[in-house]
């Protein structure tokens, strides 16, 4: 019967006779359509005979409807068992169904839809093509105009609300959630509806597991990427960042417990981290990688996040993270996305960096808003994630380090920001290429380019250093590239390119044909036109000789033959072994060979070649003997020992006069410190080591035949006269002329000669002696009659000197400056021997011309610290704290001490503090990470104790010295030295931890000082207060020193308005007349400061706001509402003072308008709340602000800018140029005063008008300043004019009685009789109202004064009283069109 029945239906579908199908399955049992359904569904190409069934049942009548949707319900059944024969076939099927659906009854979508909610409580699972009618119900039903259900009518739009929130009212597991939305996506659903599956979501993702979040995010990206992109992305951003912090905090928990209970080892908990930590990476990998496919697609979904991370660049703790880095430097590797996103990445790592730098100078930054952004750990976790294959991310990370390193060189590479941003850089990209070898290629050729075109290459240098250490063989099988910067050697400059050839050390010991490449290169720069090449090239082959040792001593024959240029440089060692005597030897053959050669080139090769000797002696002392041997071998070429030869040195050999120049051919100087250093070290040598079997005679005879000369030349030059040196007195000396020239070098040469006897004298033997010290002070005597006589001759007269209109005595200098030739080691070792207090060490302590010397010398060395590279500091630090270690020692005994008179000492100690004071900002900038190590050293601590505790030490010493100079009677010359003292102590406190409790009694001290002493000197009192100031900031949230300071201030320099005393305070003795201007400086520098942290804090929450991040709005308004009333308090004493004119006015004036451009910020703050949030209400802390800001500045700020301009008028009298100058400065900063204060009342009015809330009630607005009456000017002009009519009429009175007969005389007599009298009863009405208003204003004085408080000598008048009743008086002499504007004091101002 169903055969019969199938075949019946199926002609009747060929044939599309609906009408005949119906009424054939309307009298078929419904078990019998069921079955041909079902029979049809198991066979392929199901769908044209089911869509035929659907088709004939037009759902007419209810017979017809019912037997349609029990069709559908059976389909639908099929489909979710599985029992089509396909895929494909269910795929049509489903299609059938979905093409007809519109063409049911609404009660039958209804039945449906109720059938798959039953199935989804059910928890069937949902998947397959069944699923994919759901959406089409849903969207079908909602397009109906009323829709009835359970007897009720609703719209479309409601039900399918209703059917949302049924769903969302389920619980949800990671299977269903990821079903779900894609139906979600197809039903098209508004921007509130899509909101509620979104929150859903987000409370389903808190407890799904890792692996289940991508499919999750990627379903949900798709539903939101049109309608909510930025919702969406804020919730993925949200999620992946507390699973951060939250396997972050439960790692540092482990870990504490474990360091609390070491025998308790789970190392299943550790795998279960590790394991729930990669998934978490797997997971934000994958999400990642979703969101970078839809962006390349979907321009909106990147143009949110692009909003978001431009709106966050004030927010580093949020931006900062690693899935937010991940995601970032994802996106960027689009092309035309890059530089937007890299830009706003690099701002907030600048912007990051400087509130760092805040907030450790701030504690109120640090309590007020508490950020924790660890930036380098959140890129060090990027890094090492991108070994999972993140290309796209390790790219984007990769531009974005170039990015940094532009911030580096110049002067804005010295800020903190920029330092960082630079280190973070040069520490990620070796990591970055060390963990991606495939960036090797692309990142190589930008720092080859940049190697090559930056202005200061340096650091590009360094991180190819460090790249050819991290992954050497991967740099060479990029050959061509790292050929390539060598190749333009010879026309770098010698700095980088010497660091560069050092950079490339490892890759030579490792590529012989990159070895031979750099030698080939080198001997043609030994023979280049330039110099620097020269140098450059002796560089390098020193680098060689130091790098290749040898195990014997090369022969003496073979180290002094003169080797030809032509010799093969195929020279090559294997450095696979150990040592490889051979070729090595053959190549430090080579390499003397060639250095030979630099004794016929210019002085500044010589130099550069006699300053490395000394290093190759200490890394390869085995040809040690051959380098002594060669530079005795040449210096013999330029003495003359004979014993009737006063000056062994041929002077004629060592300066060439070459037509109309004289050049210096040999630095005898350098020559002999060199052979001096190489020869003590190579004795030094042989007696650790004892005998060696390599020695032989001839390397004892050269060492005697060095010792022989070096006592020749001692013997000779100590404490010889002028005359004898050869050296005429009365000589020229001047740079004009060539004999004038020829007799300097002369000079400088013998100078140098005689240090580096006198470095030679001190070394030779190891235990000083009294004859040593002796001998070394008769060098040095002959040494200073040198140099006194050159800069005698040469003195260059200064600018006020014979001919010069100028004040004063002419300053003269000399033209000639020596420089020294001690090396750091050398003035280090005899500094520690001078003042060691022995009695072989006083013999050079008495002599203050030699100890002025070596301090000169040693303040030389301390200057060039900060140039040298990373090597050459490392190098030199033993020295520094050598210097350090005796400097403090001597300046702490004999500083300030009672029975110190001599004035040259001061003077040695005022050096010996300078220099002091520079060595411990190098070590507190340069050594910051040993400086623990450092400060052991200098202060002879051993104990363990931490940083703090040893800086702590540091700055008691500080105080002592700091008493001793101001409690001294005759402390005059010692002031200025106080200040450096102080100085030392900022340097100490600075790198204390904030905040720790040896600042807090640090901070205590120095504010007892400025309470009890009176230096009476600017430059101590100054860095006394500044150092109060810094220390009060760093340990208290909210201090009131700067409020107490300005009215002692305010009290010492008056008030701006003459008659008005101001309440006497003397809480601070430091604080005198003559010291006022110096701290009015300190207290408004450290006002900008404050206004700076009230910036950054409300640029914050306008980024929170802008974000939807959310903060803690009371806590952080209530902060910014205290310090802005600490501020205004400060600043309303310092506005009223009478301050002098010059600086310190400019800077109020700036500070004042930085200050209406903070409360601007704040107004625009909430302006933005307003805009963004509905039902927003102002909070009593922005009213109290606004009020302070009325009560405090606005009302005194008309006064004090009418005060400046009459102080300008005074001092114009006197000096005209002056006040020009003046005039053009100030026409910029009170214009722009006054434009903030306008605007600041322009945004309060806005906000009085949004909010409701009258803001404006206790301010005034800004006067008019287009003109201004000035009642006592007036009055003078009225009386003066009254004065002349009085005259003019006695004159025509006595010419009517003399000129009768005058008739022309007499008529204009008569006209000007008749104009007179109205003329003047005007004038005298204005007077008697000027008059009237200045008895008034008296009055008012009188009356207001008695009710003020009784602390104040004379009572000060309510300035608002004032403003109000000189406003009204001023209106009685106004014209009726002005009678409308307010006026300060009586005064209508100028507008700008």
């Amino acid at each position: 019967m169903s055969d019969k029945l199938g075949k019946r239906v199926l002609q009747l579908i060929k044939s599309e006779d609906w009408h005949e199908l119906e009424q054939l399955l309307l009298n078929t049992e419904e078990d019998w359509v069921l079955e041909i359904v079902r029979q049809w569904v198991r066979r392929p190409g199901s769908s044209q005979p089911v869509g035929g069934l659907i088709t004939a049942l037009s759902c007419t009548n209810r017979e017809s409807t019912d037997l349609r949707l029990q069709v559908y319900e059976a389909v639908l059944r099929h489909v979710r068992d599985g029992v089509c024969v396909s895929e494909r076939c269910a795929g049509e099927l489903m299609g059938v169904l979905m093409v007809r659906v519109d063409t049911f009854p609404t009660a039958a979508l209804v039945s449906l839809i109720d059938h798959y909610l039953e199935l989804i409580k059910q928890g069937v699972p949902l998947q397959g093509r069944w699923v994919d009618l759901f959406a089409k119900l849903v969207t079908s039903v909602s397009c109906k105009e009323e829709v009835t259900i359970g007897g009720k009518q609703m719209a479309g739009d409601d039900y399918r609300y209703q059917v949302l929130k049924t769903l969302c009212d389920l619980n949800w597991i990671a299977e269903t959630t990821t079903c779900l939305l894609p139906i979600f996506s197809d039903m098209d659903l508004p921007k509130e509806e899509m909101e509620d599956v979104i929150f859903k979501v987000e409370r389903v993702v808190k407890e799904v597991e890792y692996q289940s979040v991508p499919p999750i995010m990627y379903q949900l990206i798709n539903l939101g990427r049109t309608k909510l992109p930025s919702r969406v992305l804020h919730l993925i951003i949200h999620y992946f960042t507390r699973q951060e912090y939250k396997l972050a905090k439960e790692k540092a928990k482990e870990k504490e417990k474990d360091s609390n209970d070491v025998n308790s080892m789970d190392m299943d908990s550790e795998t279960i981290d590790d394991s729930r930590q990669r998934d978490l990476t797997e997971a934000k990998g994958t999400v990642v990688l979703h969101i970078t496919h839809f962006a390349q697609y979907n321009p909106a979904l990147v143009r949110d996040y692009i909003k978001f991370i431009r709106a966050s660049t004030w927010l580093g703790e949020k931006l900062v993270t690693p899935f937010n880095l991940t995601l970032s430097l994802s996106l960027s590797s689009i092309d035309r996305y890059e530089e937007q996103i890299l830009s706003a990445l690099k701002s907030c790592l600048l912007r990051t960096f400087r509130e760092e730098e805040h907030s450790s100078n701030s504690r109120w930054l640090r309590e007020s808003w508490g950020t924790d952004c660890d930036v380098t750990t959140a890129f060090m976790t990027t890094v090492n994630n991108c070994i999972m294959g993140w290309d796209q991310v390790s790219q984007g990370l990769v531009q974005l380090a170039f990015s940094l390193l532009e911030c580096g060189g110049g002067p804005k590479g010295e800020s903190y920001a920029s330092q960082r941003a630079t280190h973070l850089a040069a520490t990620v990209l070796p990591l970055i290429v060390k963990k991606q070898p495939h960036l090797i290629s692309s990142v190589l050729s930008r720092i080859s380019n940049f190697i090559l075109s930056a202005s200061s290459p340096h650091l590009y240098v360094e991180i190819l250093g460090k790249l050819a250490k991290a992954v050497p063989l991967g740099l060479l099988e990029h050959f061509s590239i790292v050929r390539g910067p060598l190749e333009y050697l010879e026309y770098m400059a010698p700095g980088p390119a010497t660091l560069l050839l050092q950079a490339y050390n490892p890759l030579f010991k490792m590529n012989m044909s990159l070895k031979d490449t750099i030698m080939l290169i080198m001997r043609k720069m030994i023979f280049s036109k330039r110099v620097e090449s020269r140098q450059v090239a002796v560089c390098g082959f020193l680098q060689f000789l130091r790098n290749f040792r040898l195990l014997g001593t090369l022969p003496s024959s073979q180290a002094s033959m003169n080797f030809s240029s032509s010799m093969s440089t195929s020279v090559s060692a294997d450095i696979h072994t150990v040592f490889n005597s051979s070729t090595n030897e053959a190549l430090c053959l080579e390499l003397l060979g060639i250095l030979r050669r630099c004794f016929s080139q210019q002085h500044e090769v010589k130099t550069t070649f006699y300053g490395g000797l000394f290093e190759v002696c200490q890394t390869n002392p085995k040809v040690a003997v051959s380098i002594v041997e060669m530079l005795h071998h040449h210096l013999t070429t330029l003495l003359d020992l004979r014993d009737d030869i006063l000056n062994p040195v041929l002077l004629k050999k060592v300066i060439m006069v070459r037509g109309d120049n004289v050049v210096l051919v040999e630095p005898m100087g350098d020559l002999l410190s060199s052979l001096a250093t190489c020869k003590t070290h190579y004795e030094k040598t042989r007696e650790s080591g004892g005998d060696d079997d390599d020695d032989d005679d001839g390397d004892v005879e050269v060492l005697n035949d060095v010792c022989n000369m070096f006592d020749k030349l001692t013997e000779r030059l100590s404490g010889c006269d002028l005359e004898d040196l050869g050296i005429n007195p009365n000589g020229d000396f001047t740079s004009i002329t060539n004999a004038g020239q020829k007799n300097i070098l002369s000079c400088k040469v013998m100078v140098g000669v005689l240090e580096s006897l006198i470095e030679h004298t001190f070394i030779s033997e190891p235990q000083p002696s009294e004859e040593k010290m002796q001998t070394i002070i008769a060098l040095f005597k002959s040494q200073k009659k040198i140099t006194d006589l050159v800069k005698e001759k040469s003195v260059k007269p200064g600018k006020n000197g014979e001919g010069s209109k100028g004040k004063g005595k002419g300053s003269s200098k000399s033209g000639v400056t020596f420089k020294s030739h001690l090396s750091t080691h050398m003035a280090a070792d005899i500094l520690a021997t001078s003042l060691n207090y022995s009695d072989v060490g006083s013999i050079l302590k008495r002599c203050h011309e030699f100890q002025m010397y070596l301090l000169s010398a040693i303040e030389e060395t301390v200057s060039s610290v900060k140039g040298l590279s990373r090597s050459e500091k490392e190098k030199t630090l033993p020295h520094l704290k050598t210097i350090a270690k005796v400097l403090l020692k001597e300046c702490m005994e004999n500083l300030g001490a009672e029975n110190f008179r001599d004035e040259r000492e001061v003077v040695r100690l005022r050096h010996s503090l300078h220099i002091l004071n520079s060595l411990m900002m190098i070590f507190s900038k340069i050594y910051k990470d040993k400086l623990e190590a450092i400060m052991k050293e200098i202060l002879e601590k051993t104990d363990n104790k931490t940083l703090d505790k040893l800086l702590y030490k540091f700055s008691k010493r500080c105080q002592k010295m700091l008493l001793r100079v101001v409690h001294n009677d005759e402390n005059g010359p010692l002031l200025k030295d106080a200040s450096v003292i102080v100085n030392l102590m900022t340097t100490a406190t600075q790198a204390m931890t904030p905040g720790c409790s040896e600042m807090e009694d640090i901070q205590d001290w120095i504010h007892q000082l400025c309470k009890d002493q009176d230096p009476d000197s600017s430059d101590l009192t100054k860095a006394l207060m500044t150092l109060l100031i810094k220390l009060s900031n760093q340990i208290k949230f909210n201090h009131s020193l700067t409020r107490g300071v300005a009215k002692e201030l305010h009290h010492k320099l008056g008030d701006f308005e003459q008659g008005v005393e101001v309440e006497e305070s003397n809480k601070y003795k430091i604080i005198t007349e003559n010291t006022a201007s110096a701290i009015l400086t300190c207290i408004l520098s450290h006002l900008d400061e404050t206004l700076g942290w009230i910036e950054l804090v409300l640029n914050k929450m306008k980024a929170c706001v802008s974000t939807a991040t959310e903060f803690e709005v009371n806590e952080i308004e209530k902060c910014i509402s205290v310090k802005c009333t600490h501020v205004m308090a400060s600043a309303y004493e310092v506005i009223q003072s009478a301050q002098p004119d010059g600086a310190t006015i400019d800077q109020t004036l700036r500070v004042v308008t930085k200050l209406y451009n903070i409360l601007s910020l704040y107004v625009k703050y909430y302006l933005d709340l307003f805009k963004l949030k509905n039902n927003t209400q102002i909070s009593d802390k922005l009213e109290k602000v606004v009020h302070n800001s009325a009560m405090m500045i606005s009302k005194p700020v008309y006064p004090m800018i009418t005060y400046i301009e009459s102080t300008q008028r005074q001092i114009g009298k006197k000096k005209q140029s002056t006040l020009t100058a003046r005039a053009i400065k100030e026409s910029k900063l009170i214009p722009s005063l006054i434009y903030s204060i306008e605007q600041y009342e322009k945004h309060l009015i806005t906000l009085s008008r949004k909010s409701k809330v009258n803001l404006m009630q206790a301010m005034k607005l800004s006067t008019a300043r287009d003109f201004r009456i000035m009642p006592n000017a007036l009055l003078d002009v009225l009386e003066q004019e009254n004065q002349e009519e009085e005259n003019n009429a006695e004159e025509n009175e006595n010419e009517n009685e003399s000129h009768v007969s005058d008739q022309d005389s007499e008529d204009d007599e008569d006209n000007r009789r008749e104009r007179a009298p109205a003329k003047s009863q005007s004038r005298v009405t204005k007077k008697h109202v000027s008059q009237r208003e200045d008895e008034d204003t008296d009055k008012q004085e009188e009356s207001a004064g008695k009710s003020q408080p009784k602390a104040k000598t004379k009572k000060r008048k309510s300035r608002e009283e004032d403003d109000n009743e000189n406003n009204n008086n001023t209106q009685n002499t106004i014209p009726p069109s002005k009678k409308g504007k307010k006026t300060p004091r009586g005064k209508l101002g100028r507008k700008v």
